[in-house]
């Protein structure tokens, strides 16, 4: 029973990654054939769209992940987003200088074209979402993983 469960939440743990993969596709799939390597954000907003997929996961659905009763793992999770978070801070402070010094039109090959200013406005609008959420789940994922191990250690069945 026990390794039928834990057979089941690595499943869990696999399709979960494989649709973050997915997600990312779809979401900054459309920025890189419309802007090429213009774009110089791709690496940021893959990790933030990551780190909001995941740790969103871990703080709503830890009990189904393969290590929710992993102390080691639940203490990294405790700091781990103190760097993550001035990075995620540091790359929307970034985005937000080349956005109101150049706008989104310098992402587009000098093109003045009307629906690049609309799509503009989803590369701002999708950066800046995913950007915030991503910090606020690292504000909040510390939390989470202190209830956890308090739980952990004293009970044995709650996560």
């Amino acid at each position: 029973m026990l390794n039928n469960n834990l057979s089941q939440k690595w499943n869990i743990e696999i399709l979960s990654w494989l649709f973050v993969v997915g997600f990312c596709v779809m979401i900054v799939g459309p920025i890189y054939l419309t802007c090429g390597n213009n774009y110089t954000f791709y690496i940021e907003n893959i990790i933030s769209i990551v780190l909001l997929l995941t740790l969103a996961r871990y703080i709503f659905l830890l009990s189904y992940t393969p290590f929710s009763r992993n102390k080691i793992l639940k203490l990294l999770l405790i700091f781990l987003p103190i760097p993550l978070l001035m990075y995620q801070v540091d790359n929307l402070m970034d985005f937000r200088r080349v956005i109101d010094e150049d706008g989104t039109i310098i992402f587009f090959k000098g093109s003045s074209d009307m629906s690049d200013y609309q799509f503009g406005k989803y590369i701002k609008f999708e950066y800046l979402f995913f950007s915030i959420a991503s910090i606020v789940t690292l504000i909040l994922l510390p939390i989470r993983m202190i209830i956890s191990f308090w739980r952990t250690v004293n009970t044995k069945d709650r996560v």
